[in-house]
């Protein structure tokens, strides 16, 4: 299953990255002690991004700038108020810098391998076959919002 979050600003996005992904008390996905987060993409190397992810350069893509140079990549927009053909105020929302996508597992997963003691069979199948079930659904939620693109 994938679910993602309410658009986060950059703030929002770095607090979220140095509080999840960098405390190791608090990451519960960490491979003995050490997070293990990595670039990946098609993107990644174009913008120098390879290896371990670093606060710095995700700092840094979260405000739209490249990693190395620096260079805004993308128009800030602040926010601001309006009102509408009814007299309605609407705040718009500021900058968006990404959303949390978290893949989970069905159900079913963990069932079998907690009644059954299948723990590494489950896991392996999973890995295996996890990948292109994530891609496929990240593939029609951004067609559906029409907000980003895989291929």
């Amino acid at each position: 299953m994938l679910t993602i979050s309410k658009p986060l600003s950059a703030g929002q996005a770095q607090s979220y990255h140095q509080k999840e992904f960098t405390a190791r008390e608090q990451n519960y996905w960490s491979q003995r002690g050490v997070v293990a987060g990595e670039w990946q993409g098609r993107l990644a190397p174009h913008l120098g991004l390879t290896g371990a992810v670093s606060a710095e350069d995700f700092a840094k893509l979260s405000q739209g700038q490249h990693p190395e140079t620096g260079e805004q990549l993308v128009r800030q927009r602040a926010s601001y108020e309006y009102q509408d053909a009814d007299g309605k105020t609407i705040k718009t929302m500021e900058h968006r810098a990404g959303w949390d996508a978290t893949f989970s597992a069905p159900k079913s997963v963990s069932l079998t391998a907690l009644v059954g003691g299948m723990t590494a069979y489950v896991r392996r199948t999973a890995n295996e076959s996890w990948s292109e079930r994530s891609r496929a659904e990240l593939r029609r939620s951004c067609a559906r919002w029409a907000t980003c693109s895989l291929s």
